[in-house]
């Protein structure tokens, strides 16, 4: 692999020079930028459905200028520099990934390097919901995928997911994306309230339900 600390580097002052102009830049917030947030990544899954490596390395690019955007917002705010956002990541990535620091060199058994990175975020975020951490401001569908990936690891049963959660049905209904994604976070709120039943209401993480516990505290 090259060395990329030096043109990492180099775009961090970019990004620090335009700011400096005191133009444009200096008028966004997050909240302004998360238009080019969504349209740079549709545009990193284009390059990448191409095939075309030129494509997606301009892309990555341009969705690299939006992390040194926003971290460039949170720093002029007294919040958070790109510097820190790194070393986030690189001390998640070893908690994580514990196989970077115990002397581990063969071949990983993929699915024991995937439960211990599941383990790992458990143990650190202790969250009360098995949905927590799942951004719900994506597409509804891929909102779906994820919720119903979650709630299958985490015991649900399958006669449990509404029959609304298993087709889209497109052009009966006007908006489809309105329309499903209204069902996805109907399920969603079923989900939560059967956690708040399972635990009294106390608001903390839970044991792990089992089929018959989720079925005892489904509220329909």
């Amino acid at each position: 692999m090259t060395d990329t600390g030096d043109a990492l580097g180099r775009a961090a002052e970019v990004m620090d020079r335009l700011w400096s102009f005191g133009g444009w830049e200096v008028a966004q917030t997050h909240e302004s930028l998360r238009r080019y947030l969504v349209e740079e990544t549709y545009e990193v899954l284009d390059a990448i459905e191409s095939g075309d490596p030129d494509s997606l390395r301009e892309e990555l690019g341009d969705l690299l200028l939006q992390v040194l955007f926003h971290s460039r917002i949170a720093e002029a705010a007294g919040e958070f520099t790109v510097d820190d956002v790194a070393a986030t990541l690189v001390a998640k990535l070893a908690a994580r990934s514990p196989h970077l620091t115990n002397g581990h060199t063969g071949p990983l058994d993929v699915a024991e390097q995937e439960a211990a990175w599941e383990a790992a975020k458990v143990a650190e975020k202790a969250r009360p919901s098995c949905l927590d951490g799942i951004a719900m401001a994506q597409p509804a569908l891929a909102l779906a995928d994820k919720v119903l990936e979650r709630v299958r690891r985490a015991g649900l049963p399958d006669d449990l997911v509404p029959d609304g959660l298993r087709c889209v049905r497109v052009g009966d209904c006007g908006d489809t994306e309105s329309v499903f994604r209204a069902v996805v976070l109907e399920f969603v709120a079923d989900i939560r309230a059967a956690e708040v039943s399972a635990t009294g209401g106390g608001g903390q993480a839970g044991p792990p339900l089992d089929a018959e516990a989720w079925r005892r505290h489904w509220r329909r």
